[in-house]
């Protein structure tokens, strides 16, 4: 499996090797298990706190060596998160694109990136009415700052490219069982 992904990697300098830089504009979430601090969510859409609005922005880039395989970096600023607090989404990854599954269409795009992922915001635990949930996120030492990282994370985005290196692009954060967030935005080709 090693050799392939080397030998995929070098046989892509000579095909074709792109970058892309995106940025979006993320504000809705979902948190679909019941939720112990959903009245300290400031923007909920839904009595029950599933649905909540906040404020970010996520900037992405990505090298695909390949037409199957790249690299992906996302960072994402939260100015206010569900509660009205700083938060950020650094993840870093393989990225797929949908030609691994045989989809070869230049207009609609489609990948995954899989790698590690850390959230951090700062603490909840001023807040009234604050219920820590440790299998979740781990408070700092002082309990200014609050954090949760996963080997495991990943993003997938869509693409629909209105021009040859422009896109309007959906960003999806599924943070399994916890939170999953949407964006949208556009995405730049640089070839």
């Amino acid at each position: 499996m090693i050799k392939l992904l080397i030998i995929s990697i070098f046989i892509s300098f000579q095909s074709v090797a792109q970058f892309t830089f995106g940025v979006k504009i993320s504000g809705l979430a979902l948190h679909p298990q019941k939720e112990l601090n959903e009245k300290n969510y400031r923007w909920k859409l839904d009595e029950k706190g599933h649905l909540v609005a906040f404020l970010g922005v996520t900037f992405t880039a990505a090298y695909q060596f390949n037409n199957y395989l790249g690299i992906k970096f996302v960072q994402t600023f939260m100015p206010f998160d569900c509660a009205g607090k700083f938060s950020s989404v650094t993840h870093l990854g393989m990225n797929l694109t949908d030609r691994i599954v045989g989809l070869k269409n230049d207009v609609h795009r489609g990948s995954v990136s899989i790698g590690p992922l850390l959230y951090l915001r700062k603490g909840w635990t001023e807040i009234v009415g604050y219920k820590s949930d440790l299998d979740f996120i781990t408070p700092s030492k002082n309990k200014k700052w609050e954090h949760k990282f996963v080997w495991y994370g990943g993003q997938i985005q869509y693409d629909y490219y209105f021009n040859t290196d422009r896109a309007l692009s959906f960003n999806f954060f599924p943070g399994y069982p916890y939170i999953y967030s949407f964006g949208v935005g556009e995405t730049f080709r640089i070839e």
